[in-house]
């Protein structure tokens, strides 16, 4: 009896949490700029400030292994920080559960959240798939199957490779926006447009005698993508919304397909997420199906 209980307690401890890694971070380099000519602490170092060791403290930097919360008390406060319950998590299994229980996860997961299940070869595939020239990846699945937290971690993934990346859910849109393509894909300019931090500038590129889906393409050809000068990445989520506007979808979906047939928009890449169960408009090489 006194093993067992011995060993419920060795596997309780908690982790750091996104928000308390950055309070870390944050109070180390204001330190190391007071006390240590500006160079970042070496993990001796560290362990002199905080009298944790060296491996305990690469423990409690790598938020894989837990310890416990006086390890993290000792860290905290040798850097002027109070430890407050949103810096940890958890792991004590009663009260994950009732966490859980009290905040039932919803939207996508933070990059270093602990509860992402990766579904090999899927998150290597869509990588490699998103570098290729022209790329059109869809990402199929029910709600809450992960497709946005797919596509954030290829995002972010892709940006070290020094692409740059935007992403648009259609759950944002107006309903006066989608009754109309013109408006809809000026809405569509301008929130990419946003997101790459960049001036809107849709009136030069759109004149009516060419139709909204060439005026959209030659916005993208001749501003954003000289602009940015680097491979683009799309990450559409909630595609599936389009789909109630069978008008809008059937061109907006062909624009996309003449894009990924189109040389010249070779660097605009499409990753969008989908729970519909209908076929996309155009036909696409890659489709990953979350389950």
């Amino acid at each position: 009896m006194i093993q067992q209980s011995q060993a419920q307690r060795r596997k309780r401890g908690v982790i750091l949490s996104s928000r308390g890694w950055q309070r870390l971070q944050d109070a180390e380099q204001h330190l190391a700029e007071q006390n240590n000519s500006g160079k970042p602490y070496t993990l001796e170092q560290l362990g002199e400030l905080t009298d944790l060791s060296p491996n305990t403290i690469t423990k409690v930097r790598r938020k894989r292994l837990a310890v416990d919360r006086q390890t993290l008390e000792l860290y905290f406060n040798a850097l002027n920080l109070s430890l407050n319950p949103n810096d940890y998590i958890s792991l004590d299994p009663e009260i994950a559960i009732q966490s859980t229980l009290r905040r039932p996860l919803q939207g996508h997961l933070p990059l270093d959240s602990t509860l992402y299940i990766d579904r090999p070869p899927i998150e290597q595939l869509v990588c490699e798939e998103i570098l290729q020239p022209g790329a059109l990846i869809r990402i199929k699945a029910p709600q809450q199957f992960g497709k946005t937290s797919l596509m954030t971690r290829t995002l972010s993934w892709a940006r070290e490779k020094e692409v740059q990346g935007a992403v648009l859910n259609f759950q944002l849109a107006d309903a006066n926006v989608l009754t109309d393509l013109d408006r809809f894909l000026r809405w569509f300019c301008a929130v990419i447009t946003q997101n790459l931090q960049l001036p809107t500038r849709l009136d030069d590129s759109w004149d009516m005698i060419f139709g909204s889906s060439y005026n959209c393409t030659r916005y993208f050809e001749n501003y954003l993508l000289p602009e940015i000068n680097a491979p683009l990445i799309l990450a559409l989520d909630r595609v599936d919304v389009i789909f109630n506007y069978p008008d809008i979808a059937s061109d907006f979906f062909g624009m996309l397909r003449a894009w990924y047939e189109n040389r010249g928009m070779a660097t605009a890449k499409v990753i969008f997420g989908s729970t519909s169960a209908s076929w996309l408009y155009t036909p696409l090489r890659f489709t990953y199906r979350l389950s």
